[in-house]
């Protein structure tokens, strides 16, 4: 059994977003799977996905502790997305075996099978293979913690790296939300990258950043040999489209996205 897990808080995304990643995940998903979802807003949810509640462990980790907080940078808390690092708790959830976390800002284009295929007992997550590398060797990158790997997707099973994590933020939670304000990606990829494999930029994309630098980079193109496309949307680009924004576009993107 596959634990499909993800999270939903705020205003910025509606529970439509959730039920259409259930709807995309139930139609490309072919291994029994139960559909989790951590939040507190459970009006409109499908009832088929079960509800999650936000774990307390870590310090002012609740959407509600966050957003409440002084703590802020560029109009967003620091560390934005501190419900996400509730999954590297160990059988958080009382759940054992296979996780699958998904952003809900994405789409699932085809059968799931050859992703999953990909795991062989090491964590697995996404790299932004989109990004100029050349940047990334630069120190302006290393200065500002940025971010390697896109947290859209993260494939594991507990074991002693997920629970370093954990300890981690256990021991360093305060710390680790001041220095990595970009979100749980920063953390992840300056604190334990070496603790995941790297999901093949064969697999999957993003709609307004394109697939493999230097030569795949074109953006609002569907790439349909591709099993998931990213939304991972930055408003400081004119040209990045939140999922919703793009379905109303593009008829390939409505298609895959509907509640069916």
């Amino acid at each position: 059994m596959i634990n499909v897990i993800c999270s939903l808080w705020g205003t910025k995304y509606t529970v439509d977003y959730v039920n259409k990643l259930y709807n995309n995940v139930k139609r490309n998903l072919h291994s029994p799977f139960t559909f989790f979802c951590q939040t507190d807003i459970t009006t409109g949810l499908n009832s088929k996905i079960e509800i999650l509640p936000f774990l307390t462990d870590l310090p002012n980790s609740t959407p509600e502790e966050m957003l409440n907080s002084d703590d802020y940078r560029f109009d967003k808390p620091r560390l934005w997305d501190r419900p996400k690092l509730n999954y590297w708790k160990p059988n958080g959830w009382n759940l054992t075996g296979l996780k699958l976390a998904l952003d809900i800002d994405l789409i699932i284009q085809k059968d799931m099978g050859p992703l999953l295929d990909l795991y062989q007992g090491k964590p697995l997550t996404a790299r932004s293979w989109w990004h100029n590398m050349d940047e990334e060797k630069k120190p302006a990158w290393a200065k500002r913690y940025g971010a390697r790997n896109n947290g859209g997707i993260y494939l594991w099973e507990d074991c002693e790296s997920t629970k370093e994590i954990w300890e981690d933020l256990n021991m360093n939670a305060e710390m680790i939300y001041f220095l990595f304000y970009g979100g749980s990606d920063n953390f992840i990829s300056n604190r334990h990258l070496n603790s995941f494999d790297f999901v093949p930029s064969k697999y999957y994309y993003s709609f307004n950043r394109g697939c493999h630098w230097p030569d795949d980079v074109e953006y609002h193109t569907h790439r349909q040999e591709k099993i998931i496309c990213v939304f991972n949307c930055d408003k400081n680009y004119d040209h990045h489209l939140e999922l919703h924004e793009a379905a109303e576009k593009h008829n390939w993107i409505k298609e895959y996205w509907n509640e069916i």
